[in-house]
């Protein structure tokens, strides 16, 4: 795939910031993390193999394709946060459902079996050390589980 000037320039400023090669890129198609944060238009991912750094962007809501205008319009928050492989003390799929009910009102989401992974919209959970944990809908989240082990 061939990747445009402004893509390549984006690139690189982020290979700057990490610091390293970017050997990892995705979009996560919602986000959602233990301290109640929410992103559900999604955040870009990129990582070394070590460092996995996720970011949103300011993006107007759209729908099919066009811009939906709004009059109150809250202020848009720049989202980035990182953690270190290193820091990862499990990841599993677990359903929608229960991520958003394990965040508020607190708990434990159980790994999602066969059925669910079928039949319901499923996450990726990454617990870190610190018990602090992410929420992501991904493409093909047994390869980013396996990254991370």
């Amino acid at each position: 795939m061939q990747l445009d000037d402004e893509t390549l320039d984006f690139l690189k400023q982020r290979e700057e910031k990490l610091g390293a090669k970017i050997t990892m890129r995705t979009y996560a198609l919602f986000y959602l993390s233990s301290s109640g944060e929410k992103r559900e238009y999604g955040v870009f991912m990129y990582s070394d193999g070590n460092t996995f750094i996720f970011e949103d962007f300011d993006r107007p809501p759209t729908f099919l394709g066009i811009e939906i205008k709004r009059k109150k319009k809250s202020e848009y928050v720049k989202m980035e946060h990182s953690f270190r492989k290193s820091d990862v003390s499990s990841a599993s799929i677990v359903s929608h459902s229960d991520a958003v009910r394990s965040v508020e009102k607190g708990g434990i989401c159980k790994q999602a079996g066969l059925f669910t992974r079928l039949f319901r919209k499923t996450l990726v959970e990454v617990t870190l050390k610190d018990g602090k944990r992410y929420y992501f809908e991904m493409m093909d989240p047994k390869k980013f589980i396996d990254m991370l082990r």
